[in-house]
């Protein structure tokens, strides 16, 4: 007899999650909703004591709740994890508040690692699936939604490197919807004349679609004909499709004069130019230091490692250089205030370059779950933070250098480290929608292969061939000339370009030689961890 599949669908109150819901109870099986809120609010019969658990998805303590309720209902098996639930954002990125910077990274990003996390187990036990719902958005910039889509485009990186290893395991899918007509764009305040959202497709035709793509075990989908050619536009496309949707944002800004951000103000402190460089005192930060100081700008360097800091500052001043470094720790408020008023003096900053970064590498369920939340705080978060709280205090000019340093695993996929090629890939997909969000601010995105710093040192399963890696110099100086040639994104090195490419083409293949390279060599070392260190 064949037993009852169990499937658990967050974001099931409302829009795409409560189709999904309507159409999978006409269906043999046991459901599992999700929602923040409380049962007594909900009229539909679907929801029960026993197929309803209440839980607010931007809180940490979401997937324990979630977790404690399958086993107060005696479920050892989970068949198909559904990842629907998310929040959205439209506006200026400048008027993005904190609190809601953290809310979509809360419920879009962290919330799904937390939950599948936590659910591994009973994954493993059924030989499931895990469906990540994300947007065919993610495909090409989202200027009035930057973050939003940033969570997305994460969200699909860790998917991408966790399905690699799952293999055999866990079935892990990336479900891609358009536009769909739910509360959530009423919620947003977006203008109708701006985006008519009545006229997208239902939320039941959307949940249809949806799971029909879960169906067979496809790594990814997108849903309709008009959603794919977008995505194969944006994906294949961006040196035509990214320039036009510039132009197109310099005319709205020299119609509205909406454009805020940039203050002139007057520098306290320095004559020079200033770069605020966070993660400064090691690897690639340090030779950045060293090299925007050579041409011409004065450094403000940002690092955690208070001792690090001091000698690399020492270093460049006694080189003539002009240097000032603040030591704080990106993942905490509190120092990411202080810092925006340490960096007051020297502002409007021209250039401010978001290099710090931390991994933790291992099987995604062997490795601890804080270390891992906290890569996304370091990696993501901060310089999401940092530059709206920037923006909204003035401090950055008009035409200022925005530099964010992704990772080649955008192109190749980390197995072995998936929530760090997540975070990778927001901030990939954030630098392309600030670049569009914010004429005339040049952005340009970085994405360093294997580079001879500490950093890798302590992450690589394997240093036998440390000596090929790029030398943090030559990394520092494309960036660098990039910068000056306005560039928009660098590849550094040849051979990661030949990489990326391949990546491009043929991503099962360069899929199945990261695995080979990094997973199973961290496998045959017995290897996890979550040092923290600069790049």
């Amino acid at each position: 007899m064949n037993r009852e599949k169990t499937i658990l669908i967050t974001g099931a109150t409302s829009g795409i999650g409560l189709e999904l819901a309507r159409l999978y109870a006409r269906q043999s099986g046991r459901l599992v909703l999700v929602g923040r809120r409380p049962l007594s609010e909900l009229s539909d019969p679907l929801f029960t004591a026993a197929t309803y658990c209440q839980a607010d998805l931007a809180q940490a303590e979401c997937a324990e709740q979630i977790a404690s309720f399958l086993a107060a209902q005696r479920l050892d098996r989970l068949d198909l994890l559904i990842h629907n639930a998310g929040v959205g954002y439209y506006g200026d990125i400048a008027a993005q508040s904190a609190a809601s910077i953290d809310e979509l990274l809360a419920v879009n990003l962290l919330a799904p690692i937390r939950l599948t996390y936590a659910l591994y187990p009973l994954l493993r036990a059924a030989r499931g699936k895990v469906a990540f719902i994300s947007t065919a958005a993610t495909a090409v910039p989202t200027a009035d939604y930057a973050v939003y889509g940033a969570t997305k485009a994460a969200l699909e990186g860790f998917a991408r490197s966790l399905r690699v290893e799952w293999q055999g395991q866990i079935a892990v899918q990336t479900i891609r919807p358009g536009a769909t007509a739910t509360p959530m764009h009423a919620k947003l305040g977006i203008p109708l004349e701006k985006m008519d959202w009545r006229k997208f497709p239902s939320a039941e035709e959307t949940a249809v679609q949806i799971a029909r793509a879960i169906k067979p075990n496809k790594r990814q989908a997108t849903i309709g004909l008009n959603n794919q050619l977008l995505t194969f536009a944006g994906r294949n496309g961006r040196v035509v499709l990214d320039p036009l949707l510039r132009r197109q944002g310099e005319r709205e800004t020299r119609r509205t004069g909406e454009r805020e951000n940039g203050r002139r103000s007057s520098r306290l402190l320095v004559s020079l130019s200033p770069c605020l460089i966070t993660g400064a005192a090691d690897g690639i930060g340090r030779a950045l230091a060293w090299e925007f100081g050579r041409a011409g700008y004065a450094v403000i360097g940002v690092d955690v490692d208070a001792t690090r800091a001091a000698v690399t500052a020492a270093e460049l001043q006694q080189a003539g250089l002009t240097a000032h470094f603040i030591t704080a720790d990106l993942s905490k408020d509190d120092d990411l205030a202080r810092l925006v008023e340490e960096i007051r003096p020297f502002a409007p900053l021209q250039c401010l370059i978001h290099n710090a970064g931390i991994s933790a590498v291992g099987r995604f369920e062997q490795v601890e779950l804080a270390a891992q939340e906290r890569v996304i705080v370091v990696n993501l978060r901060a310089p999401l933070q940092l530059t709206a709280m920037l923006a909204r205090e003035g401090l950055l000019t008009d035409d200022v250098t925005v530099g964010l340093l992704s990772s080649l695993s955008h192109y190749a996929s980390y197995p072995g480290a998936a929530v760090y090629a997540a975070s990778k890939d927001g901030v990939a997909h954030y630098a392309r929608s600030l670049a569009v969000a914010w004429p005339p601010a040049h952005t340009l995105t970085v994405f360093p292969g294997p580079t001879r710093t500490a950093h890798a040192r302590r992450y690589s399963p394997d240093n036998s061939r440390e000596a090929k890696r790029m030398p943090p110099e030559q990394v520092a100086e494309v960036i660098v000339r990039g910068v000056r040639n306005g560039r928009r994104r660098i590849i550094p090195g040849v051979g990661n370009q030949v990489l990326a490419v391949a990546g491009h083409l043929f991503p099962r293949l360069l899929e199945w030689s990261m695995k080979k390279a990094i997973l199973e060599k961290l496998d045959e070392n017995g290897r996890t961890g979550d040092k923290e260190m600069g790049r």
